[in-house]
């Protein structure tokens, strides 16, 4: 009987390690990475296959921290402390302090000091290593190395020491020294050292952001006299309310200037004068960042605002705080590498009283660098003024090299109001949706062109249809397609006559370039389209300094593909003239003409001329870039200059009146742009002097009429001031 038992007994376990053997090759089985699932073996149909089982790493669970309770030896205590500050669980920590410890600091307050310094550090990470110490003697030395946003890794080095609690176990006599060394009842801070912003400067060197002053408005309240009085003559004076003046200077103390409004350098007389017969108003002069061209050159510059809450954290590491400035725009935005330098700086403990006791890691700063444009301000100012109260923009490029020696879009803003601070009034106008003056005209806004677009016209007639300059057509009022209900009309009402292919320019015939742009089509239709895109159209300039948009030139894959609709002839006819589906910058429409000025060579525009530092040292200098060659002949080209000299000269030319009596003589092309409303874009292009051109220019006003009568008239402004000031640079 007993052998049956034992035999019985025997059996069973078998049979149970068989089965816990067969369940456990299944369960493998089962979370295999061929995707077999439910203990269902795959197999694979691949003849290269082998046998051999491929070896899986699986993913290590992450250790959990050690329970305080389960820690009783001293080394068990500090392994336990490393682990759980590691991990951030001051909570756990606290667990293993002191009774005595405890007494000085509620948990709450432990981890809030614990948080609050990684914070101030910039914190990303932190590795705690036991160096050494003396088991029996409660001390271990630790080595705490963080990793920080702002100054990279550094490490501190602790003296942990623990007491024999009355129960037998040891505890950490904890003191804030242990979260930084010598910290005590001192406090971890951030001493940033951040380099003098670098200046932004015209091709000449002359300032358009730098160091300068502006005057700030401020109330010493020891010296007010009748409080009353202040605050309602103020209160007229600055434009605020009482209550907020007051708000600025309350908190104050008696010998204290309290700023409450900033303006520029140079105020108006009369105001000082009021604001100095004032008991206890004081004007001091401030150093700031200044902008000496204001509005005229805003765009082109950009402007500065804080660092925002959501920018934070991306930028910690590149030693940005709360209240640090960031360039928006322009050059401030696209060269904030360079102008803000690099940040650096001392994480300190100081002591209650605000003395510095400790540099616990340093990082040194670097200075900014200069970035030197290819703007003249005094021609940026000429252009500017000239645009006058018009919602548009100018461009002046260098045709020899692609130079943006003027850049102007209207409505404008002043950067130095971001300096300053915003009136009601100023940051209501910068944010109105339908101007939008932050933005840039020349670059982000894409228009019709009207007739300024028939020069590319001409050159693909004279290319592909056989055409010359002296070929005749007749230029008659109407328009129509064979079959078509569709009239596309003449300026003139009347017509123009027979007129050569140089006259239909001179004189900007529209029919005349309809039934080119129809006969093109009628040969291949992507003739015209393929010729503006060779004139640089279509795509970007390159111009990297600002933002810009590459406009669009249609054709009949884009038409399917963005209108879902089929290319007609008419959209053919439309494209000969600038109108249609057709947009194209201002600075797309100065580099086509400043190409057609130069002989054909597309040059990259460009704004930034050079980057030095301090010490002179020339960090980057422009070197000119071409975009390629406008796929026509010198002939073409020629043919093209000598009908737009003849825009402005010539007694049939549609700008002839307009440069009467110019300082220097030049070739134009006028543009009039039919838009969603009554009132057309008003377009005129430009280059200056006929023989050896040195600038080309566009200028445009958005409804603005006629191009003859609005932008041509700027333009000559722009062109006079270059001839008188600048031609012979």
């Amino acid at each position: 009987m007993l052998a049956l038992i034992i035999l019985t007994v025997f059996a069973i376990g078998v049979i149970a390690i068989g089965l816990f053997l067969l369940a456990d090759r299944l369960g493998t089985a089962s979370i295999g990475s061929d995707g077999a699932e439910n203990g269902e073996v795959a197999v694979s149909d691949d003849p290269s296959a082998t046998e051999e089982p491929t070896a899986e790493v699986e993913d290590q669970p992450t250790p959990l921290p050690p329970d305080p309770e389960d820690l009783e030896t001293a080394r068990e205590i500090a392994e336990g402390w490393v682990t759980l500050w590691e991990a951030e669980d001051y909570r756990g920590m606290y667990e293993l302090i002191s009774q005595e410890s405890r007494s000085i600091i509620d948990r709450d307050e432990f981890v809030e000091r614990y948080e609050g310094i990684a914070q101030e550090l910039a914190q990303t990470d932190i590795e705690v290593e036991i160096t050494g110490g003396v088991e029996e003697a409660l001390r271990f030395n630790l080595v705490v190395t963080r990793d920080s946003a702002r100054v990279g890794e550094f490490e501190d080095e602790i003296l942990l020491t623990m007491v024999q609690e009355a129960q037998g176990r040891p505890r950490i006599d904890w003191s804030p020294s242990l979260i930084v060394d010598e910290l005590a009842d001192g406090f971890i801070r951030w001493r940033p050292d951040i380099p003098q912003r670098g200046r932004i400067l015209d091709q000449h060197g002359r300032p358009l952001a730098h160091l300068g002053q502006i005057s700030k408005v401020g109330v010493i309240p020891g010296d007010i006299e009748d409080e009353g009085a202040l605050l309602n003559e103020l209160s007229d004076l600055l434009d605020m309310s009482e209550e907020r003046i007051e708000s600025t200077y309350s908190a104050g103390d008696p010998g204290w200037f309290m700023p409450i409004r900033d303006f520029p350098d140079q105020m108006d007389e009369e105001l000082v004068d009021r604001l100095n017969a004032i008991p206890g108003v004081s004007i001091q002069k401030w150093p700031e960042r200044v902008y000496p061209a204001g509005p005229a050159a805003a765009h082109v510059v950009g402007y500065l605002t804080e660092v925002s809450s959501e920018e934070l954290p991306n930028l910690i590491s590149e030693g940005y705080a709360p209240g640090d400035v960031l360039g928006r725009g322009g050059i401030e935005s696209w060269g904030e590498e360079y102008l803000a330098g690099t940040r650096g700086g001392r994480i300190i403990v100081v002591g209650p009283d605000g003395n510095e006791r400790r540099t616990v890691v340093e990082v040194s700063s670097e200075p900014a660098a200069d970035i030197t444009l290819t703007i003249d301000i005094d021609l940026q100012r000429a252009a500017y003024d000239a645009l006058g109260d018009d919602v548009g923009s100018v461009v002046v490029v260098d045709p020899e090299n692609g130079a943006v020696r003027a850049m102007v879009s209207k409505p404008s803003f002043n950067p130095n109001d971001f300096i300053m601070g915003h009136t009601t009034e100023s940051w209501e106008q910068i944010n109105d949706p339908d101007l939008r003056p932050l933005e840039n005209r020349t670059t982000t806004f894409a228009y019709p062109v009207g007739s300024i677009f028939k020069v590319i016209t001409m050159a693909a007639g004279m290319e592909y249809l056989g055409m010359d300059s002296q070929t005749t057509m007749d230029c008659s009022a109407e328009f129509q397609l064979p079959g078509s209900d569709q009239v596309w009309r003449d300026w003139s009402p009347d017509g123009q006559g027979n007129l050569s292919l140089h006259n239909a320019l001179v004189q900007s015939c529209n029919t005349i370039f309809y039934q080119i742009g129809a006969d093109l089509d009628s040969e291949d239709q992507d003739l015209l389209p393929e010729a503006a895109r060779g004139f640089g159209l279509g795509s970007s300039t390159g111009l990297d300094a600002v933002r810009e948009v590459s406009g669009t030139v249609p054709d009949a894959q884009w038409k399917i593909e963005t209108v879902g609709d089929f290319w007609s002839r008419g959209d053919a006819v439309n494209l000969s003239i600038g109108q249609g589906y057709f947009e194209a910058t201002p600075l797309q429409m100065a580099v086509l003409y400043a190409a057609i000025a130069n002989g054909g060579t597309l040059y990259e525009p460009y704004l930034v001329q050079e980057i030095a530092s301090l010490e002179g040292d020339i960090l980057y200098e422009a070197e000119e870039q071409e975009n390629g060659e406008i796929p026509f002949p010198d002939s073409t080209l020629s043919a093209i200059r000598e009908a737009m000299v003849d825009v402005t000269q010539a007694n049939n030319g549609t700008a002839v009146e307009v440069f009467d009596g110019a300082l220097v003589p030049s070739g134009g092309k006028t543009g009039t742009a039919e838009t969603s409303r009554d009132d057309p874009h008003s377009w005129y292009t430009a280059f200056a002097p006929d023989g050896s051109p040195g600038m080309a220019m566009v200028a445009m006003v958005e409804f603005g009429g006629e191009g003859s009568a609005v932008a041509a008239p700027i333009s000559r402004q722009v062109i006079d001031f270059w001839a008188d000031n600048l031609m012979d640079d």
